[in-house]
């Protein structure tokens, strides 16, 4: 026999009123509902785990932010997989880590997240378009990537309070802030450079605004797209518009599928028409596999210092 509940209407008027509101909720949006269900002190109902809550099994879909959860002593369940030069941007800890293909403009597959019952994603803005979904499975997402070299330290905060280790955080902003500084000291030259990423036979220059266009200056060297700006922080550029600029260096960055990689990379060393070039003429056109000009690593000021070595600073 079903239980009744007691009325705790004290007259006609109140119980109007009362059956009102029930009213109302028959026709509420479910959402609603649920917030007011989850707001009721008196009903035995969990509400879902608040956004400020420590996550327990997180993905980690960059090399930084991998590679950072790793510094601050917390394994990811598994990380993104890179097009190339895997081995040089993941710490050797995350070697058994499971990898996730990703793929344009959404990133990892959620039947796949859906499997390794993670609770956060550690994502980037490379795969915002995937944010939603990703969500929709129940998963927390933040974007903690740096754009330019100055944010490393700074993601490298937040990402560390997400984890609930502020005080290993700020110890670790404070070394890399050390390392960049130590990185970027002394520079003498400042050779006209084009860094460019080759996907397929197009090349596409890093602007400014990019990531490894922000390295290289931060290298000393003072590039040829200077002044250019586009959105994503790359931008078709012919071979025309290259002679005319005539870089002194060209350090080409390949992308695409694993089993292309070397054949990109060869058609850049060798491109036609960039033989003009002082890079060309001077044998200083370098092919980097590493991805580290592509995306960041923990380390920003290893990379700087790479950089440096190409430009002869």
């Amino acid at each position: 026999m079903p239980t009744t509940l007691p009325s705790t209407c004290s007259s006609p008027r109140a119980a109007r009123r009362g059956r009102g509101v029930i009213r109302s909720l028959l026709f509420a949006p479910a959402g609603l509902i649920r917030s007011l269900l989850f707001a009721s002190a008196g009903l035995a109902l969990t509400a879902p785990v608040a956004s400020s809550a420590v996550p327990k099994r997180i993905i980690a879909l960059t090399p930084y932010s991998a590679n950072t959860m790793t510094l601050l002593g917390v394994k990811p369940i598994a990380v993104g997989q890179v097009s190339s030069g895997e081995g040089s941007v993941y710490s050797a800890a995350l070697n058994t880590v499971p990898r996730l293909p990703l793929s344009h403009p959404s990133g990892p597959n959620l039947e796949q997240l859906t499997t390794l019952k993670a609770d956060f994603v550690f994502s980037s803005q490379a795969w915002a378009r995937g944010k939603k979904g990703m969500e929709r499975i129940g998963l927390r997402v933040a974007e903690r990537e740096p754009r330019t070299v100055s944010e490393v330290p700074r993601q490298t905060k937040r990402i560390a309070s997400i984890l609930g280790r502020s005080a290993q955080g700020a110890k670790l902003a404070k070394a890399q802030e050390a390392q960049i500084k130590a990185a970027t000291k002394g520079i003498k030259k400042h050779p006209k450079v084009l860094v460019v990423l080759g996907v397929g036979n197009s090349p596409y220059a890093f602007l400014e605004n990019s990531w490894g266009g922000d390295v290289v200056k931060r290298a000393g060297g003072t590039l040829i797209t200077a002044g250019l700006k586009a959105s994503g922080g790359f931008a078709r550029i012919s071979d025309e518009a290259v002679v005319a600029r005539n870089p002194d260096v060209i350090i080409a960055v390949p992308h695409g599928a694993p089993g292309d990689i070397k054949k990109i990379a060869a058609q850049m060393r060798d491109r036609p028409g960039w033989r003009t070039t002082n890079a060309a003429r001077t044998r200083r056109i370098y092919v980097s596999t590493s991805n580290t000009l592509l995306q960041p690593i923990s380390g920003a000021g290893t990379t700087i210092a790479g950089v440096r070595k190409i430009l002869g600073n």
